[in-house]
């Protein structure tokens, strides 16, 4: 078969790589307006069934961790193939098991296999261009991964309204026939480098002993925790408690991602105005104020007030989207060496606070919207508490007294 030429046909390459991108983004957020459905099926409660959420973020986590070196090491093409095979195979487990537990297992494979193409799709855009192009080629394929969260739980909504949970993951096997059949048009840019998995871990325990980076690791976590609650929780609450359709529930979780992806576009003209410590303080009070109008909402309903509960929500997004990539930034700004290293493993901690504090919700009183709106509220309050008394690194501080 003849394969794409990237100088001659970079249209067609452009779609290949942002299929590769999505397929992760999608297996997330396509199947939430399902969760109350999938916990029918398995005869299961809903503290069970949400973990095939969280699971599925830590192996997300997980996957980011890992296949920067296996593709290095295995090659673009090689390493995308064995993920996507495997990525199909997990599908098709999800679709067989009458196991809740083999569900959730299938989840975690699908995550840390079915994301590789998220990282490996930019890396493959850098082989083949330079300059402008390799610009403008990644900046559309972070368009689409912005739009993909926002697309998915709408048409999850409708395919459970009117199809059933299975035909979310009948979508997703799709992807994964459709991006295998792709990898044959693309050629393979990159050489590959038989060490590249050689101390792929090394760093880590001087990383995770630095007190700063941790500091604003956590807060970061805690903080993303706060709206994972959201995503995990609200489909058994909204859908299952309070009676919203699984068609609304799309829009209602798209327009909480929006408002992130909105505030995260406002995050670097605010930081070009105000200070770093200015900004976090701004973004982190934010977060206290969307997570109190959801409380308050769900204190003065008895915890049946949707709109009140989404509101706040999106208003603690607002602040999510600025506050996160900021700890970010600083986790790491006083740092000289594992950078890289710091830099992958901040979404590991995010992912793994989220994973459990998201499972810890099931156990928790079923009070409406007020339980979530609880742990919410919590987290942002732990996040500012891990961020008292941080302000500007010493070396900094020196450089500016002198």
């Amino acid at each position: 078969m003849r394969q794409l030429n990237p100088e001659k046909h970079t249209t067609a390459v452009l779609v290949v790589l942002t299929l590769f991108a999505v397929v992760g983004p999608v297996s997330i957020d396509i199947f939430t307006p399902s969760l109350p459905a999938i916990t029918q099926y398995f005869d299961t409660d809903y503290a069970t069934a949400q973990w095939s959420v969280g699971i599925f973020m830590l192996g997300f986590s997980l996957s980011m961790l890992i296949v920067g070196p296996l593709s290095d090491r295995f090659g673009r093409k090689n390493t995308l193939l064995g993920g996507y095979s495997l990525y199909l195979l997990a599908t098709i487990a999800t679709l067989t098991t009458n196991s809740i537990h083999l569900f959730i297992a299938a989840r975690f494979a699908q995550a840390i296999f079915g994301c590789f193409g998220t990282a490996v799709a930019r890396t493959i855009a850098r082989d083949y261009y330079s300059d402008k192009m390799e610009v403008k080629i990644l900046a559309y394929i972070s368009a689409c991964l912005t739009i993909a969260p926002m697309a998915a739980p709408i048409a999850g909504g409708y395919i459970q309204q009117y199809a059933g949970w299975q035909y979310s993951f009948l979508v997703m096997a799709a992807f994964a026939v459709i991006a295998m059949l792709a990898l044959t048009l693309l050629p393979e840019k990159a050489e590959r480098n038989l060490n590249a998995t050689n101390g792929m871990f090394k760093g880590y325990s001087a990383v995770l002993t630095d007190l700063r980076y941790m500091r604003f690791s956590v807060a970061a976590g805690v903080a993303f925790a706060g709206a994972f609650v959201f995503v995990a929780g609200a489909p058994f609450v909204l859908i299952e408690q309070l009676g919203i359709n699984p068609k609304d529930y799309g829009f209602i979780f798209a327009s909480a991602i929006a408002a992130y992806l909105v505030s995260a576009t406002m995050g670097p003209k605010l930081t070009d105005r105000l200070s770093r410590e200015q900004v976090t303080l701004l973004s982190g009070s934010t977060l206290m104020i969307g997570a109190l109008i959801s409380i308050a909402s769900a204190w003065f309903s008895g915890g049946e007030s949707v709109m009140g509960y989404v509101a706040g929500i999106v208003v603690y997004e607002l602040g999510l989207g600025i506050f996160n990539p900021l700890c970010q930034a600083r986790a790491t700004e006083h740092m000289k060496t594992h950078i890289g290293t710091a830099s992958g493993l901040i979404f590991f901690i995010e992912m793994l606070m989220a994973t459990l504090i998201s499972g810890a919700v099931g156990f928790l009183p079923v009070a409406g919207t007020m339980t979530l709106a609880a742990v919410t509220l919590a987290s942002a309050a732990f996040a500012s508490l891990c961020l008292m008394g941080t302000g500007k690194p010493a070396e900094q501080l020196t450089t500016q007294a002198a």
